[in-house]
């Protein structure tokens, strides 16, 4: 009988600790995703940026606000990213949009915005546009 009320003890102990864990762990967690398997960017509009990365994957980041200029990006703009991890791009981080086609197309200075990334959705390539597959 002991052996029997100190096997639920632990049972009920255990099933306590490990509730409590799952409880610690945040609903709402940061989405991240790796920067070495991006390999190209494309802008559905100025709130939706596509990252394609290997295969027929991609994710669409909903940007909280929009990022003017974002939906215009061409061989004239430039995105780059900026993370606190070297490793991994993540919901919060920023990306800023260097347009170097200046106020009239012809070039000079360039001209940048900064926008804040939103959260990530995995998507299969084949659901884009044509246009915006890669």
């Amino acid at each position: 009988m002991r052996h029997v009320l100190a096997g639920s003890l632990i049972l009920a102990l255990g099933a306590t600790t490990a509730g409590a864990r799952l409880e610690q762990v945040p609903r709402n967690a940061k989405q991240c995703i790796s920067k070495s398997a991006i390999r190209d960017q494309t802008a559905e509009t100025d709130t939706h940026l596509i990252l394609h990365v290997g295969g027929s994957k991609a994710y669409r980041n909903y940007l909280p606000t929009p990022c003017e200029g974002l939906g215009h990006i061409n061989n004239v703009s430039t995105l780059h990213f900026h993370s606190a991890d070297p490793d991994k791009l993540c919901q919060g981080d920023t990306l800023e949009l260097l347009d170097h086609s200046g106020t009239l197309g012809i070039g000079g200075d360039p001209e940048s915005v900064r926008c804040t990334l939103g959260r990530f959705e995995p998507i299969s390539e084949m659901s884009l546009s044509e246009p915006l597959r890669r």
